[in-house]
């Protein structure tokens, strides 16, 4: 067994996991709002909406793209130490707790919930972890897939962070949907670019 094999073995089951925590919480709150209920009991609000696309994408990419480290040519075992395992782990740790926080999991009989409300309320934890995250998937970048200072790639990391920066600090409505807008589409631009016309 090559050494990627068994130690990708945590950081992909806590990766499944957060992906099942964040499509079982979000398929509970959709079913709260069918035709046999009078009124609207879940109030969705579309940067949240967004961010939760974004995260559930997020996640299939980083599997995706990790596929790679499974070659001995590209990432040799002997790459990985400590350092790179933790790294490597930051990513995954990170996703589980945001899809820990971003959906709510289960509500209480006749207890409605406006998402907005949740969402500004918890906005700082979960774009500050979402923050933290660009900043680990840079890191992988650079560890990982030989990614280069001066490049497209990077450059448009650095843009994320700082569309995000003012998420995480203001409790501004418009600010963040603006800034949702500008993350959604250099998100759908960044998949179209380098996972679909490669």
């Amino acid at each position: 067994m090559e050494r990627f094999e068994h130690l990708s073995m945590v950081a992909f089951l806590i990766l499944g996991l957060a992906m099942v925590r964040l499509m079982t919480n979000l398929t509970y709150l959709m079913a709260k709002n069918t035709l046999h209920n009078k009124e609207e009991i879940v109030k969705f609000y579309w940067p949240h909406s967004v961010f939760c696309f974004i995260t559930f994408f997020t996640i299939v990419l980083f599997w995706w793209t990790c596929y790679p480290l499974n070659n001995l040519v590209y990432f040799p075992d002997e790459g990985w130490n400590l350092f790179t395992y933790l790294l490597f782990l930051t990513v995954p740790f990170l996703m589980f707790m945001i899809c820990e926080i971003v959906a709510p999991q289960e509500l209480a009989d006749g207890q409605s919930l406006d998402l907005r409300d949740h969402y500004y309320k918890y906005h700082r934890v979960i774009l500050g972890l979402a923050w933290t995250l660009q900043v680990c998937l840079i890191g992988n970048l650079f560890v990982f897939f030989q990614g280069e200072l001066y490049s497209l790639k990077v450059l448009g990391r650095l843009i994320m962070l700082a569309v995000m920066l003012p998420l995480v600090i203001s409790h501004n409505k418009r600010v963040h949907e603006f800034g949702m807008g500008i993350f959604f589409v250099g998100f759908i631009y960044t998949i179209i670019k380098y996972h679909i016309y490669t």
